[in-house]
């Protein structure tokens, strides 16, 4: 069965399957790798899940479970859910946890809005409520080699020209990233419009920084997300480089 796919024919491996966005080449895969291994996986990211926010603010999204694949699931369905498709839907929080994942060699960490929470009143004897930082969830249980290689492949998506994230580049400082496409559609199942998005980490050497950007309503997320990245990083590097000229002025 023919695919439509926005990514040029041509021969494709893994790092250029990730800067030009080819679908074909992930369905290929994901059959080949089979709907269980990628559940498997997927659920270590606890995509379907709430993060734990005390707010409570939050939706869990979707995932498909094991009762959903092993039950008329079918070669279609392994397709659409290569490609982001099908019964799964997540927050920009839940990718931003899953990309600091991918960043930091494994590690599924709970997010936190806030270090510490002190009493209005500093006479009052309520004491100060403190969220740890760096509390781990899951351990995604991938080689170093392999996301080293995912790692690579997404800094080409912002560096190399050809990639669909090149506007997100940031002088300085290397990003990696990815571009997506969801589509929104009604109760009928007709497509309505679309949500972009571009999920990143910096700097590549040593990640310390995530960043996810989901816009309703654009044009693609190279086009509407990256560039807000960009933003967001350029602000971020004038941030430290400020914060280095203090330090060197006060040493001084």
């Amino acid at each position: 069965r023919k695919i439509g796919d926005l990514a040029a024919p041509g021969e494709y491996d893994f790092r250029r399957a990730i800067l030009r966005s080819s679908n074909s080449y992930f369905i290929t895969n994901g059959l080949h790798t089979g709907i269980d291994k990628i559940i498997a996986l997927t659920e270590k990211f606890h995509f379907g899940e709430r993060t734990g926010l005390p707010t409570r603010q939050e939706t869990r999204g979707e995932l498909p479970t094991q009762e959903r694949i092993h039950d008329g699931w079918r070669d279609g369905d392994t397709a659409n859910l290569c490609m982001g498709q099908v019964d799964l839907s997540v927050t920009p929080l839940q990718m931003a946890a899953a990309y600091a994942a991918i960043a930091n060699g494994g590690k599924v960490l709970w997010p936190r809005l806030v270090a510490r929470i002190e009493p209005q009143d500093p006479a009052s004897p309520e004491m100060a409520t403190n969220f740890p930082a760096g509390r781990i969830r899951d351990e995604l249980g991938v080689s170093v080699r392999s996301l080293r290689t995912l790692h690579n492949a997404m800094l080409a998506e912002t560096e190399d020209p050809e990639g669909t994230g090149h506007p997100a580049v940031v002088p300085g400082l290397r990003i990696c990233g990815k571009t997506g496409t969801a589509q929104i559609e009604d109760a009928h199942n007709r497509v309505i419009d679309h949500t972009m998005w571009f999920a990143s980490f910096a700097p590549y050497e040593n990640p310390k920084y995530t960043v996810v950007v989901m816009v309703e309503s654009g044009i693609s997320g190279g086009i509407t997300c990256a560039p807000i990245a960009h933003d967001v990083y350029d602000a971020i590097l004038k941030k430290q480089n400020a914060a280095t000229t203090r330090t060197l002025a006060a040493l001084n």
